[in-house]
């Protein structure tokens, strides 16, 4: 196995200089903050604060045939710790090389000093760049938020994602350990949840994900379900329903299945009235305001 087939795919994206010193593992520990260079894989710690928990076998298989093939095409990212690296992002490729069989990886070396730098700035790269499932998303935002102090509009800035996005994922961390699992596995999608985090309890939340797994319900079959739990049951029409009163009945319609909760007209005298709608729980009342202002 030779010594370049490690850097081989580096060639095409990083400058002559920047290459040279990732062909020289005798420099490596020469490698300034800011560079690239070539770090033996015994000097670099696994990252603790790596938000991906799960590790497909046959992709990280498919991934070191790639590396033997064609080299490492991107570098990790590192920070130092001591005399050691720390990783910040980049544990499959990490993993891939070692099963390999390479002493050495290149790495992108980055400052960070402090533990509360090191954390924000490993699950940042890792959100952004990694195949990140919906719920390892969602903790690694609460860690910014737990763990770093953030906000949630600071975590969508730093993140590069809108704030409701943000919210929406943290609500997937309140469904139930079944379809937390579920969503992990990838059993269903992040639509799917998104879908059962509007309805108001575990039990209706795990009754409908029962019907998306035995039924193979799509995303959008999904939200119709859910959709259809919200709205009243049927009660005796009127013998001569107004036209009024059936203008009201559509618009409680159109303001249900756009905001996925109980919605009421009510009509009082001269030309006023009041729109009543029912929220289930802060989360939702949250989830209801945000799509109002969305719109």
């Amino acid at each position: 196995m030779s010594k370049n087939a490690l850097g081989r795919g580096l060639k095409s994206l990083i400058s002559e200089e920047g290459l040279a010193a990732a062909e020289k593992p005798e420099e490596s520990e020469k490698v300034r903050e800011g560079a690239i260079g070539s770090l033996p894989i015994d000097k670099i710690r696994v990252n603790p604060f790596q938000p991906r928990k799960d590790f497909d076998e046959a992709a990280l298989e498919e991934l070191r045939n790639s590396i033997i093939e064609n080299g490492v095409i991107q570098p990790v990212t590192v920070c130092r710790d001591g005399d050691h690296y720390q990783l910040i992002s980049g544990e499959r490729r990490l993993r891939a090389v070692t099963s390999a069989g390479f002493k050495f990886i290149p790495a992108y070396v980055i400052e960070a000093h402090e533990d509360a730098s090191k954390l924000e700035l490993a699950l940042i790269e890792n959100i952004q760049r990694e195949d990140l499932n919906a719920i390892e998303v969602a903790l690694a935002l609460r860690s910014l938020v737990t763990k770093c102090n953030l906000t949630q509009d600071e975590v969508a800035q730093k993140v590069g994602k809108n704030r409701s996005t943000v919210s929406n994922f943290l609500r997937l961390l309140k469904l139930p350990r079944q379809i937390q699992d579920s969503i992990r596995s990838r059993e269903i999608s992040s639509g799917h949840a998104r879908a059962l985090i509007n309805l108001p309890n575990e039990h209706l939340q795990l009754k409908v994900w029962r019907q998306i797994m035995s039924r193979q319900l799509s995303v959008r079959q999904t939200e119709a379900l859910v959709s259809n739990m919200f709205k009243d049951s049927p009660k005796e029409a009127p013998k001569q329903p107004t036209v009024r009163a059936s203008q009201l009945g559509e618009i409680e319609g159109i303001l249900r299945d756009r905001l996925a909760t109980k919605v009421k007209v009510v009509e009082k005298k001269n030309g006023q009235g009041e729109i009543q709608i029912k929220y289930f729980s802060n989360d939702d009342l949250e989830r209801i305001l945000e799509m109002m202002s969305n719109e």
